[in-house]
């Protein structure tokens, strides 16, 4: 009996000790220095366009979490795609589980979707990729693949119908022959001095990350909407993936979530 209890308790010690915690990262909104308020508020761009957002949009994927000495952990791929609407409150936290215990210095993933995902079998797109559910809007045709990045609004400046801006910004590379521009960027984020420091079956702090709309506007390459109100499949395209390449930043962390009752 005592040495069934011994191997019990090493049993229990070595699966304790293999299981992962969890992290939390909440996507917190900007336009500049200021709170992205959607329809209310007014901003201003580089180019001097005053404009209101109504829509904002992303999608997140393939995600690693950093450590000092160059090494990372990747989250497996089929969980690891998020769609992050400012409409929707909470698509703005994700969450990872079983990640290992470690120190973890930084974090970097694609602004979009892959193209290996783009181009898969439907079956393989469930949940925040679902084109008939979740995704329907963050969709071109199949060899076009998903909008990475979507901000509607309206601006006074804007040539168009109505002052109605439209920014939708995508394309993978295309499937064989029928190739298409390769839009897909990845950000990486330093947590700073103080790393985030996950245990085995805990929650870690929440790693807060500012997502700043106006880095499609004002990155290294200024868009005037009077110019370009619509940006979308072509050329120009990669000029805003280009900006919003650096859109993502480190805030800081708050308290573990706790788990619900």
């Amino acid at each position: 009996m005592k040495k069934i209890l011994i191997l019990l308790f090493c049993a229990i010690s070595v699966a304790q000790a293999q299981q992962g915690g969890t992290v939390n990262i909440r996507f917190d909104h900007f336009v500049g220095s200021e709170v992205l308020n959607l329809d209310t508020h007014t901003y201003k761009n580089a180019a001097g366009n005053e404009f209101k957002v109504s829509l904002f949009q992303y999608f997140v994927s393939n995600i690693k979490l950093l450590k000092k000495d160059g090494s990372a952990y990747t989250v497996p791929q089929d969980k690891s795609y998020f769609l992050i609407k400012e409409s929707n409150e909470d698509s703005k936290t994700i969450t990872l589980t079983d990640i290992p215990k470690g120190v973890y210095t930084g974090v970097s993933f694609l602004i979009g979707v892959d193209s290996a995902r783009s181009a898969s079998d439907i079956s393989q797109r469930k949940g925040s990729l679902d084109v008939a559910g979740e995704a329907q809007d963050m969709y071109w045709a199949w060899n076009s693949g998903y909008i990475f990045v979507k901000m509607e609004g309206v601006s006074a400046q804007a040539s168009s119908s109505n002052n109605v801006f439209m920014y939708h910004i995508g394309l993978f590379g295309g499937i064989g022959v029928k190739k298409t521009l390769n839009n897909i960027k990845y950000a990486n984020v330093s947590f700073g001095k103080e790393p985030l420091k996950v245990q085995s079956g805990k929650n870690a702090p929440v790693i807060v990350l500012i997502a700043d709309a106006m880095k499609l506007l004002n990155g290294p390459n200024k868009i005037d909407m009077a110019e370009n109100p619509s940006i979308m499949g072509g050329p120009f395209s990669t000029k805003v993936a280009e900006n919003y390449q650096s859109m993502f930043s480190f805030s800081g962390f708050l308290p573990p979530i706790k788990a619900a009752k």
